[in-house]
Parts: structure tokens; C-alpha cells; sequence
């Protein structure tokens, strides 16, 4: 609900600004622009963990890609009010690097277990600002921007596979588990450093150094196991449906194959630092 009050409240205030850059001055001071970058670090972003044993000894792993890197590309809309003041909202897609990591347990006494995990994710996402002019000069300007993050409703895709051997009981599971997060509209935080280069009188070029703060909270989480055991298949259908605060109970439909789990919150960092480029238009 802050959310919606925050861009409402936004959109009036853009609405205003708009009105009064074209009756002020008699000619438009509005502007599109077009982007594309990269998020290169994801400093305390949610990675992938798993373990490996071999005998006695075992070490942890994560993934090497954390949630909010990857390659993004976008587009926005704004207006000069000022000398030292723009107003703006930009939409981005974000093609987000899958995290993977891989681990494995060897025990000498005959069992072996294999485990492969991924996720798989996009975005999209609008972000209302105001840029700060630092530096204003006739060919370049330099300026800070701050924005309010809104990221809509978006999945993550869970895949993983798990394989493991007994030759001591002649025991075999292979299970390939799909399953998917279901996360609602988020609001986080979104910083850039940046210059802008004067091209001709209506083209600029800008580059920005930026960062995005964000917390994902999924609502679900529903996976579906189909598995191999002994030769013989199967499948099971789990829902988890998280929750901030009261018991947490399990339900079911009065077999194994489809149980609701009631848990609390887990959440996910999506932060990225990251460089964009871009080119803006002046009417």
C-alpha cells in the first residue's frame, strides 16, 4: 500500500512539474531516454549453498552469481525543472545471471550422493527519481540521482537435480525437482553517480555508475519431485506458503504426494552494482 501512495503521489508531483516547464518557459523541457547495462557485483545478495563430503572432511560452497547481476536494459521518461533538478521514472528488465552450484558426498563405506541447483530469473521494474545536478555545465553535467526501486511482481525458477547410491543395501534415488518462488510488488532503493555528454542540441549521452537495494519476500514457493526410486517412479507436489508471524503447521490431502507447509518469511537480497550507458532526447 506505501508502494502505491509513494508512485501516486510521484505522478501528481511529475504531472505538476511537467505543466509548469511548458508554461513557464513556452517550450518543453521533457525528455526520453533509452539504456542498457550490466550488474557486475551483488555484494550480500542471496547465492545458492551447498556442501561436499568426502569421508570425513567437507566444505561449503556458493554460487558464483548472486541475485541482481546480469544484463539489463530499459527506458524512461523525465523533465527538467530546474537548473540543478530533473524528475523522472525509468522502467528496466533485468535478464538476471542464473546462479548454480554443484555438490557431492563420498563415503568409503559404499554411499555416494550428487546434488545440482539453479535459479533462473527476470524482472521488471519501475523506479521514480529526482537527479541532483552536482556539476551543470553548457556541453556536460554531472549528477547524482536517488530513486525509489518498485519491482513487480516477478518468479523465482528452482531447479535441482539429486542422485544418490547405496551399494551396501542396493538402495537408487534420482529426483528432479522443479519448483517455483512467487514474489508480490517490492520497494527498494536505487543510487547512481553519473555524467552526461552534450551530442547535439536535442541528443545526450550519459554513463552512470549505479546501485539497487532490495529485499525480496516470496509469498509461495511450489515444487514439484519426480523421483526414481529402485526403479520405480513417482511424484510429489509440495506448496510452502510463507508467513511473518504465528504456529506453523502442515497440511495435506490425505496422501504424501500433496502437502502444504506453513513456514516463516524467507527472504532474499537482490542487490547489484553495476554500470549503465544510455542516450536521452529533449523535445
Amino acid at each position: 500500500m506505501k508502494c502505491k501512495h509513494v508512485l501516486l503521489s510521484f505522478t501528481l508531483l511529475a504531472a505538476f512539474a511537467i505543466t509548469q516547464a511548458q508554461t513557464e518557459t513556452g517550450e518543453s523541457k521533457l525528455y526520453v531516454k533509452v539504456n542498457a547495462g550490466y550488474g557486475l557485483l551483488t555484494p550480500g545478495s542471496y547465492k545458492l549453498l551447498s556442501t561436499s563430503y568426502s569421508g570425513s572432511m567437507g566444505n561449503a560452497a556458493l554460487s558464483k552469481n548472486g541475485l541482481g547481476g546480469g544484463i539489463r536494459f530499459g527506458g524512461g521518461l523525465g523533465v527538467i525543472v530546474s537548473d540543478f533538478i530533473n524528475i523522472g521514472a525509468d522502467v528496466e528488465y533485468l535478464s538476471g545471471s542464473k546462479l548454480t552450484v554443484d555438490g557431492a558426498i563420498r563415503n568409503p563405506g559404499g554411499y555416494d550422493y550428487f546434488v545440482h541447483q539453479q535459479i533462473a530469473y527476470h524482472t521488471l521494474s519501475i523506479t521514480p527519481h529526482v537527479i541532483f545536478k552536482a556539476v551543470s555545465k553548457p556541453d556536460y553535467l554531472i549528477y547524482n540521482k536517488l530513486g525509489l526501486l518498485l519491482n513487480l511482481p516477478t518468479e523465482l525458477q528452482k531447479t535441482q537435480y539429486d542422485s544418490s547410491y547405496s551399494n551396501t543395501v542396493a538402495e537408487k534415488l534420482i529426483e528432479n525437482k522443479s519448483g517455483t518462488y512467487k514474489v508480490g510488488l517490492t520497494a527498494g532503493l536505487n543510487v547512481a553517480l553519473g555524467v552526461q555528454m552534450r551530442l547535439t542540441d536535442k541528443l545526450r549521452g550519459y554513463a552512470e555508475v549505479f546501485g539497487n537495494y532490495l529485499i525480496l519476500s516470496p509469498d509461495t514457493y511450489d515444487e514439484t519431485n519426480e523421483y526414481v526410486h529402485n526403479e520405480v517412479p513417482g511424484t510429489q507436489l509440495t506448496k510452502i506458503k510463507f508467513i511473518k508471524s504465528g504456529a506453523l503447521s502442515n497440511t495435506s490431502d490425505g496422501t504424501t504426494n500433496n502437502i502444504t507447509t506453513y513456514v516463516h518469511n524467507d527472504i532474499f537480497n537482490m542487490n547489484s552494482i553495476g554500470i549503465n550507458i544510455g542516450i536521452t532526447y529533449r523535445f
